[in-house]
Order: C-alpha cells, then structure tokens, then sequence
C-alpha cells in the first residue's frame, strides 16, 4: 500500500482510517465510508486497484467532476477515463470493458443503461471493486437526490463477487442511530447498496480544522455589494480561487456583473447557461483562467479543486448539508481557507421556494426543518464549528474553536431576564400558535389586521417592546430557543413558537416586576444593534490576514519564490493542457519554496511529490528553482532561514487568545510552564499538560520556541530522544501513541514523545537526531534555522490518541520484496543509465578498509529483509563505503523511486 501511495501520490504515510479501509477492500469486503470532504475518501477506491492490477468502476453524480477527477489521474500516471454523453473518443468503451484502465468513472444513469455484456467482459478482464461516490444521493429526503442512485443495487446481478464501496460525506444521524438505521435491510438509506452484506463502516471525524467559518447578516443595498467585492479582492490578493454560491440565479447574475464591472476574472454557472456555456466556464476557473465562480448550488458537487481559499455563501442555504457540502469545496489541500455566509431575515422565509415540486407533507416537512437548522446557525452565539460538528453527530471535545468568527470576535453576554419575561409571557399569552413574528409585533405595538383582530392589542405585554428592533427582537428568540426556553414546531411548511417546560418554569417565577437573573450571550445582530456597529474590526482584520503569505512563515523573498513557482506550474499546465493544481497542489508549491531541493532525489522525497512529476517535470522545476534561488540569494538544500523581521506579528496570526498569553508568557517573559499554570491572579488553574500543549500548538502555528529550553524544562534528554526514535522504528508507525508508549520506559511520558513528534514535523530534524550535546543547539539558532522535515501528520491527532485510547483495528504489514523495485526503474531513468547507477559501488577513495562495501544493489537488497531501516544503521552496515558516498546511493535509489523515507527510516517501494 505504502509503496503504491508514494508512487502515484506523493505521499509515505496514510491519512487516518484511509488503511484500514484499503484493506477491507483488498479484503473482499463492502465498505461504508462517512469522513469529511477533503478528508482523502477517494484514495480508499484509487489505491485498490493499483494494487490488484483490476480495473475499478466509480459511480459519480456529475460529469464535470468525473472529468477534473480524470484528468488528475493521469497526471499522477494513473490510467483513467470516463463514460458519458461528453465523452468524444469512441474507443474508451472498448478499452474500458476490456479491463486496460485502473478506474472508470460514470454517471448513476449510465452505469444503469449498460447491457449486461459491457460488465460480464468487464468482469472477465477484472474488476477490483464499485465505488459510489457521494452515496447520499441514494437517500430519497436528500438534497441531491437521483433515483437511478436506487437503482444501483441491481448491478449486483454481474457483480456478486465484487466489493462495493458507498462514500458520503453526510451524516447527520447520532453515531449509534446510523449504525443501526443504515443497515437494517428495507429502512436504511444505504441497506440497498449493500443489499444483504454487512459492510465495513468507517466514520471519521467532520471537523475541517483549516476553514474560518464566519457569517453576517446583510442587507440588499449597492454599498453591501460594494463591500463584498472589496472582500473578495482582499482573499484572491493571497492567491487561490473563490466560488460565491447563491440562492437564486438573479442575485448569481447581479453578483457576477458587479465583479466584472471590478475589473475581477469572474465566471458564473447556473441551471439556465446552455451546456457549452457552463462547462467554458467550469474548464476556466479549474484552469485558473477565472479567479472567482459566482454560482447556484448546480455548481455544488461539480468541484475537485484543492485551491479553492475562500467559499462565500450569498444568502442562507437550504440545509446544513448544502451547507458542509458546499463550504467543503474550499481548502480541500489542508491549507488556511475561508467560509463566509451572507444572510438577511428574509431567506428564513423561503420554505415555500425550496419545497418547490415536493409533493408530500412529508417532504414539504422535512425541508422546512432544514431550513431552520440553517436559520439556527446563522443565529448562533457560540461556537459555529462545535455546532456543525455535533449536528453530524460527533462530539466536540471544546467549547471554542479558535478558528470562527464568534471564537475569534468579542464575547458578550448579560442578564436578558426582563426582555426574556416578556418575549416568553408574550408568546404563552397569544397562545403558542404563531410564529415568532406575531409576538414581536405585539411587544412592538403593530396595528396590523392579524394583531387587532385577534385582539393581542389588549395583551399587558403590548407596546412594550418598542426600544428594540423586530431584527433584534428575532435574534432574541433564537438564542432562547438555543438554550431551550421555546421551542418551534413545523407544520407543513409553517412554523409555530411556543413556551416549553424551561420556559414556563422561568415564567411561574418572574412577575411583571421582578424575574431572576437570566444571562445569555448576545447574537452579533444583537451587539452590532447595541454598539451600532463597532463589533467587527477584529474578525475582518483576521480575514485579512489569514490569506498573507509572510503569515505562512515565508520571508519575503521566500513569498517572491513561491509566487515565481506558481508561474511556473501555470505555465506548465497551459503546455500540458491541464489544470495547475493537477500538476501539483499548492501545499507542495509551498514545501518545494521551502526546502528548495537541488536534486530530484531531493524532489522526489518531498511529502506530496509523486514519480510522475519527478519525471515529467522534475527538470524543469528544478532549473527554475535553481535561477530563482540564485536571483533571490536563497540558499539550496536543506536550511530555510526565517527572516524574523519579515513575519507577520505573533498577535497576528492563527492562535487563540488563551493560547497566545500563554506563549507569550513562556517564550517572551520567561516564565516556567509551572508558573504560568498557577499564575496570580488567573480566575481559574490551568492543568500544566495544557500549558505544554497550548506551547506545541504555537509551534506548529509558526511561532518563535527555544524548543532547547522546552526539552531542558520537560526532562527530555538525548537519552531519551534516542528511545523514542528506535521505538517508532520498532512499532513501523507513528499513527498513534500508545503502541510508542508501550515500547519505552515508563519515565518516557506522552509528553516527551509529543514534543519529540512535533519537533519532527516542524523539521527540526538534527536536534531530534542528535544523541550528543548537540541537543544544546543555542535558543537563537532553534528559533530561526529550520530544516526540512519527511514527517507529515495531521498534529490534532496527538492529543485526540490519549482521549480516545488505541481502538483502530490493527493491519498486519505486507512483507516486502525489493523486486517490485525494479518494475519502476525504467521509468525513471533510461535502463542502461539506471543499471549503471544501481551496480555502481561507492569505495573511491572515502572507504573505511575492508568493511562492506555500499551498492545501489546491496541496499536494496538489505532492505528488502527489514521493514525500516535509519540512515545511521545503513551508513554502519556498509562501514566499506564513506557516509558520503553512501548518502549519494540513497539520493539515487530516491530519485528513482526504488526507495523513500517514511519516520526517518528507509524503505522499499
């Protein structure tokens, strides 16, 4: 498997449960995949098949992801291509069911109208699997339904045998209610997938820690328009595309004319374009031609582009899974991105317009409850990201994210207990029978038909209410039925208030004249009404910032690389007739800026950086790096030296503010980790662990840490580091902690082996390595040289392994044979030329007597009998050969992608 994702993909580790799940496959079993989108679902069904040799078939709902998806197959050499009414080469049938391609991918209809011969042949030639992509649409209540997703199930008619594999990412159901309502046969909405089988589920986690989620209630004026553009001008001026979605084709079209008449590249898609109108403009903006797609929710699924820095919603949307659908268009590579939403009072009132053509109570019923989850958000007075996640069913272990406009903004909160009183009595005394509009209508004093007639004029609570707004009235109730004082009923599609038991009780102790203390947070309509306006520097100051480069960690100079290569890749693309981030992505545009390799050994050994770029544009990457480098006085190879002046402030970037003090304290006053937990002063002790946990996190964040100071005050030796680092190599994984944990000393704690895998993914790799003095380095020179690290791994699943205990289930690790090697020489290099290369032994002159001598041969050799082995190890085992030469055997085997490094251990491919 490793071999398979480091050649095709770049990549020498899996993402979490991505394993686990390919081998359930290799297994024969069905599987059922719920992980977030960007979270590396297609992986589960790409990697399959390139390891069985066996074509796989992928069910995809639209035509133009299934081609952006093919195309970034082929650029990484995989054998792709797609079944469709677009489809112009009549061969690719035939090539298809004869078994040549590693996927096909078509349409739910298509899969449906094949005849039975296309998948008997296909059947013949090997299939490895079906996959269904975006297997929510087999729902008949969701948003995106089609019903030839329910036919799908008849396939296995030819394909008893095969495993099918549904991936969504929609859940919204408790974690034990899905397991057991999706796979009862008849009731669930994936049961007719899998028909009779009981499949593999896995279920990650739904949170998108990269994405700022932030929303603003707006009104439809030209000076809010005007406002939009200057905000989208402010993400695309940090690169990277933007998609504005909105509810209705008219506001698509008025959007897109105001950025046009902006001088911004802008495109625009929705369901009244003719096709060849539409897909000019989605083959623009994947290209990178356009800089901004202003589209209906038609454009919703139809993207798979990683660079996409900023999703804004112009109007509320339909349901919170329109909403995590579409949001999760953006930041798709991991990088810092940005999801706006835009709303106005009105859009809450919009269920009639979705309902549309659904028939039933049933359905009229069920959008109209989607719509006030929405609404719910929208309204919000905490946490946006813990709301989204436990509404997917997933428990959030915080209470503030550090990373959403109401985290990030000005808190408030005080006693609503008179205005609660009577927006509560008001309600029970009208009779609980209307929506939230009649009883702010009569605290505002209306005269309106409904309020007279029904004679709610004559109610004591009349008229009283006229100090605040209907908005601010509205915004009110939400936060009440947030905290369960109301709640709301649906019938049909209207919507009715009412008091629940909360309520009542706070109302059986309140009077007209006195009620207790009721404190509640204040929605940002609330305090914007309140300070008129003052509360949103601070969030739009972070929006700013959160798309600069220097906040990234580059220096100046470093920021002028990155935008040259991006050029480059540009170029590259329009020569190749792709799209730029098919070549490569932007996260791996930003590790070649920084490590800015020489070699295409060095290249190759990149996290992201496949066999297919190292030799088709390996060259051209590596000159242009090599001019740019030299016209920049950059150096080459290895130390990245951080121009401290150059960086944008620590205030400035991604950390929360608790966090910040705390580094603060520990790196600029000089304070233990001790004192800062029982600072004088603090309303409550903090956990020291915690203390240590908010430093790393600095860290990661790009922060300046006396990481030498930190190992002296947490007792991590080199001893220490020493044990660690073998105990890795002896567990052959980095994935979780406590199989580490196991392997070492009880006086090694987690802490030691977090700070220990923190220091390595931010490429502190000497210090780590070291087993001398040498772990002494002088604090000035740890927190400015920075040298390139092979480890890559998601940091939050460090603290996540001691909360959740070593449930995944274990995979036994294939034994290797260094013969599959020899497959993918040719492929790099011409075979006289690597033949050359692999015989040639190192003794020239360097050597160490009559030790083993080192050969491209013998250490593949070697290898082939370990399961990872350290350069150190290597460099002792052929004492023949100087550590020199031997590194420029290792370079070689890299470049030629015989070898890579995974943990600092050496491996075969």
């Amino acid at each position: 498997m490793e071999s398979v994702l480091k050649r095709y993909f770049g990549h020498s580790q899996f993402r979490p449960y991505q394993k686990e799940i390919i081998q359930k496959v290799l297994d024969g079993r069905d599987c059922l995949v719920v992980m977030a989108t960007g979270s590396g679902k297609s992986l589960c069904y790409q990697i399959p098949p390139l390891i069985r040799e066996k074509t796989a078939v992928v069910i995809s709902p639209l035509i133009a992801l299934m081609q952006d998806q093919v195309m970034s197959l082929k650029q990484r050499g995989i054998k792709a291509e797609y079944l469709g009414s677009t489809q112009t080469d009549q061969t690719v049938y035939f090539i298809a069911e004869s078994g040549k391609l590693d996927l096909v991918y078509m349409t739910p209809e298509k899969a449906c109208s094949l005849c039975e011969s296309f998948w008997t042949k296909l059947l013949d030639s090997g299939i490895s699997l079906l996959a269904v992509d975006e297997a929510h649409c087999i729902s008949e209540w969701g948003h995106d339904f089609r019903k030839d997703y329910k036919r799908l199930h008849q396939l296995r008619r030819f394909l008893s045998y095969v495993p099918f594999v549904g991936l969504t990412a929609t859940a919204t159901e408790n974690r034990e209610q899905f397991f057991n309502q999706n796979l009862v046969q008849g009731s669930g909405r994936y049961c007719q997938l899998f028909e009779d089988e009981e499949p593999y589920i896995a279920i990650g986690s739904f949170n998108r820690g990269n994405i700022f989620y932030g929303v603003k209630s707006y009104n439809r004026t030209v000076s809010f328009v005007d406002e939009l553009i200057g905000e989208i001008s402010n993400h695309l001026a940090g690169g990277g595309s933007t998609i504005i979605y909105c509810t209705t084709i008219k506001d698509t079209e008025h959007v897109f004319e105001a950025l046009r008449n902006a001088k911004i590249k802008a495109g625009m898609y929705h369901g009244q374009m003719g096709n060849k109108a539409r897909e000019e403009s989605h083959r623009l903006f994947i290209r990178d031609e356009l800089q901004v797609m202003v589209s209906t929710v038609a454009f919703g699924m139809g993207v798979d582009k990683p660079n996409v820095r900023c999703v804004i919603h112009y109007g509320c949307p339909k349901s919170l899974e329109s909403y995590y659908q579409e949001s999760g268009r953006c930041g798709r590579d991991g990088l810092p991105s940005i999801c706006q939403l835009y709303y106005s009072r009105s859009d809450f009132a919009k269920a009639d317009f979705y309902c549309g053509e659904s028939i039933s109570e049933d359905q009229r019923k069920a959008i109209t409850e989607s719509l006030m989850v929405a609404e719910k958000y929208c309204l919000l007075s905490t946490c946006r990201r813990k709301f989204l996640l436990q509404y997917f069913g997933e428990r959030a272990q915080f209470t503030s994210c550090g990373n959403c406009d109401i985290c990030l903004g000005s808190k408030r909160e005080r006693d609503l207990s008179r205005e609660s009183f009577l927006l509560l009595s008001c309600i029970h005394s009208s009779g609980g029978r209307w929506g939230l509009n009649m009883p702010v209508d009569i605290l505002r004093g209306s005269r309106s038909k409904k309020v007279v007639d029904n004679k709610f004029d004559k109610l004591p609570q009349y008229g009283l209410g006229k100090d605040y707004s209907p908005t601010w009235w509205k915004a009110l109730g939400g936060v009440l039925l947030t905290h369960d004082y109301m709640k709301e009923t649906v019938t049909d599609v209207y919507r009715t208030v009412s008091v629940n038991k909360s309520g009542l009780q706070f109302l059986h102790s309140s009077s007209s004249q006195h009620q207790p203390p009721l404190v509640l947070p204040l929605t940002r309509e609330m305090i914007e009404e309140e300070d008129c306006g003052s509360g949103r520097g601070k969030v739009e100051g972070y929006l700013q910032n959160l798309s600069s480069l220097e906040c990234k960690g580059f220096s100046q100079d470093e920021a002028k690389l990155y935008r040259m290569l991006l050029d480059v890749r540009m170029n590259l693309a329009k020569d190749s007739g792709t799209a730029p981030y098919a070549i490569c992505g932007d996260e791996i545009i930003q590790r070649i800026t920084k490590i800015r390799p020489s070699t295409k050994a060095r290249l190759a050994n990149i996290d992201g950086v496949n066999q297919h770029l190292v030799a088709t544009y390996g060259d051209c990457f590596l000159q242009s790096i090599h001019n740019f480098s030299r016209e920049l006085n950059l150096p080459l190879d290895g130390e990245t030296i951080v121009d401290m002046r150059n960086v944008c402030p620590a205030s400035e970037r991604k950390l929360a503010p608790t966090k910040y003090n705390a580094w603060k304290m520990w790196q600029e006053d000089g304070l233990s980790i001790h004192e800062i937990a029982n600072f004088p002063g603090r309303s409550a002790r903090i956990k020291e662990r915690t203390v240590f946990e908010y430093i790393l996190e600095a860290g990661r964040e790009s922060y300046e840490i006396n990481w030498a100071r930190l190992c002296a005050e947490i007792g991590l030796t080199c001893e220490i580091i020493s044990e660690i680092h073998h105990a890795i190599a002896r567990v052959g994984s980095r994935e979780r902690m406590k199989p580490i944990k196991e392997e070492l000393p009880e006086e090694v704690t987690y802490d030691h082996i977090k700070a220990y895998l923190t220091m390595a993914d931010l490429g502190i790799s000497e210090l780590i390595g070291s087993k001398s003095s040498e772990v002494a380095v002088s604090p000035s020179k740890l927190s400015v040289v920075i040298s390139p690290s092979d480890h890559h791994r998601q940091p939050d699943a460090y603290r996540k392994e001691e909360e959740e205990g070593s449930g995944a289930e274990k995979v036994d690790r294939p034994t290797r044979d260094y013969t599959c090697g020899k497959q993918l020489r040719a492929e790099a290099f011409a075979p006289d030329e690597a033949g050359e290369k692999r015989h040639r032994s190192m003794n020239l002159g360097g050597g160490r007597g009559r030790g083993l001598e080192a050969s491209q041969d013998r250490i593949l050799g070697w290898l082939g009998s370990h399961q990872g082995v350290s350069r150190s190890d290597i460099v002792g085992h052929f004492n023949g050969s100087s550590e020199e030469d031997v590194v420029d055997l290792l370079g070689g085997l890299e470049g030629q992608f015989l070898i890579f490094k995974k943990n600092d251990l050496y491996r075969l491919m």
